[in-house]
């Protein structure tokens, strides 16, 4: 289809999807749309805006890094090749980088610190010309006693003006969920508007799922009660119910991924590229080297194709395509039930690693919502011939309006 006709269709889903209203309870912590506009509601007004709809504009004048990112979308590959591209841009370009990866990410952070703290403490990563290249040093410690280092950010380091440094900075923003984002990044400051802003995302939910509940569990909250932890014990081998697979799905999968995805375009809206850039984690499984050059080529590094930067070996997953080949796993009861009201996650649960989908959308007469309950599609493989980009549509959209 046509840009107008996309657009319009992206706009009309917007208008109709239900998002902010769910009972999304990650980490047995509510969400907080107050500042934060749905993806779908960021597409459609970018889209009526600019004639260049959702297309990135390059720039070579990277100065700021952001990634948002859920719980096992990815971020360990994603890591492993923004380090080599910024080896590739210290070599270059002489652009040396401090690297903060996941600030606040405990849940004692969110209750420890306020959101106009956390505003002023990103404002200082962002705008900090540090040197300490890749090393990672530990922030200081924490003036409130047996607080985890990742509440307290700031990094220990002298500016070297010298030359230019480069400010990454990767978060899972569920736990800064009140953050006003135009307060932190905006046309007026230099650096923040030169930002490059991706988003990592996994679409195979049920594979997400598993993944989650065999790192920390997938704890929520449903209808004011804590529900079941979801967790496997250290000591034993217990199931991965059914509930279990659809709690996970439902807040983390579902919840935390959409307001990932929401907050890095409300954070990209205010930069020269204006929309972030997706990874899809099954876009990287199938092909690990075509996602690392769309990495380089969006933070402004040309690497020719031999080089060695390109170079390293295949991430490590600990678990297979097939989950129903796993003992915590009762997938005859599982397709039972998936069968019955759950089209998309049936769908997934016999997909391999290398398979995108769209997001799960249930329509009825009043209503439109991203639901577990909903359907989806597989959606086609990047096209590693043109170099073409992951766009958000292909989410959002039913098949028949973005493919041919």
């Amino acid at each position: 289809k046509g840009i107008k006709e996309i657009a319009n269709a992206i706009c009309k889903l917007a208008n109709n999807l239900d998002v902010e209203s769910q009972n999304y309870t990650s980490y047995k912590l509510g969400l907080d749309w107050s500042n934060v506009d749905h993806v779908t509601k960021s597409l459609c007004r970018l889209s009526s805006q600019s004639n260049e709809y959702n297309q990135h504009v390059i720039h070579n004048d990277t100065l700021v890094i952001l990634t948002f990112k859920a719980a096992r979308s990815g971020s360990t590959f994603f890591s492993t090749v923004l380090v080599k591209a910024l080896q590739a841009m210290k070599t270059s370009l002489n652009k040396t980088a401090y690297l903060n990866w996941e600030p606040y990410c405990r849940v004692g952070c969110y209750q420890l610190k306020s959101p106009a703290l956390m505003e002023s403490e990103l404002s200082t990563i962002l705008s900090s010309n540090c040197t300490n290249m890749t090393e990672n040093p530990d922030p200081p410690l924490c003036k409130t006693p047996n607080t985890h280092k990742k509440c307290c950010p700031i990094p220990n380091c002298h500016a070297n003006h010298s030359r230019s440094a480069i400010s990454v900075l990767s978060l899972n923003p569920r736990f800064s969920d009140s953050v006003r984002w135009d307060k932190i990044i905006s046309p007026s400051f230099p650096r923040t508007s030169s930002a490059r802003v991706f988003n990592l995302r996994r679409t195979n939910l049920v594979k997400l799922a598993y993944s989650k509940y065999h790192h920390d569990g997938c704890h929520a909250i449903n209808d004011g009660n804590l529900t079941n932890d979801c967790k496997p014990e250290d000591n034993s081998k217990t199931s991965f119910s059914f509930d279990c697979l659809l709690q996970c799905i439902q807040h983390y999968g579902i919840g935390d991924q959409e307001f990932s995805s929401s907050v890095a375009y409300v954070a990209a809206k205010n930069t020269k590229v204006q929309q972030p850039h997706l990874v899809l984690y099954e876009d990287v499984m199938r092909d690990q080297l075509h996602a690392s050059k769309h990495v380089f080529k969006y933070v402004g590094v040309k690497v020719k194709e031999g080089d060695n930067f390109f170079n390293f070996t295949k991430q490590t997953r600990l678990h297979g395509d097939d989950i129903c080949e796993y003992d915590d796993v009762n997938c005859t009861d599982w397709k039972m039930k998936l069968e019955k009201d759950y089209p998309c996650l049936l769908k997934q649960l016999d997909s391999n690693s290398t398979v995108a989908w769209s997001v799960p959308i249930e329509s009825t007469a009043d209503k439109t919502k991203l639901s577990i309950q909903g359907d989806c599609h597989r959606l086609q493989n990047l096209d590693t011939t043109n170099h073409t980009d992951r766009r958000y549509e292909e989410l959002y959209l039913h098949r028949s309006w973005y493919y041919y």
